[in-house]
């Protein structure tokens, strides 16, 4: 599970991190990756936020790339970088 820690609105960089991972999601199998946002701009994505500051032992920040409860990525990733790291994170579920 992937999860976008963005602002849905009017946060430039939020929408950027968006369309990456919308961009690279035809490259896998249909199904095989789930993803949503965790819009601190919502009540439900404050509390999810805090939740994963509590797991992750530190807030991710906005806008950030969580992946299986982990922060993968503080900063927003060029496609290629988000490729490779949603390609292990699918082959270390399957194994």
């Amino acid at each position: 599970m992937i999860e976008i820690i963005a602002k849905q609105k009017g946060c430039m960089l939020c929408d950027l991190a968006i369309g990456i991972l919308e961009e690279i999601a035809p490259q896998f199998e249909k199904g095989s990756l789930q993803w949503k946002v965790v819009d601190v701009g919502s009540r439900e994505g404050v509390m999810r936020h805090a939740e994963l500051g509590a797991i992750c032992k530190r807030m991710p920040p906005v806008p950030s790339i969580v992946m299986n409860e982990r922060i993968a990525f503080d900063a927003i990733p060029d496609m290629e970088s988000l490729s490779e790291a949603v390609r292990e994170t699918l082959q270390a579920h399957r194994e």
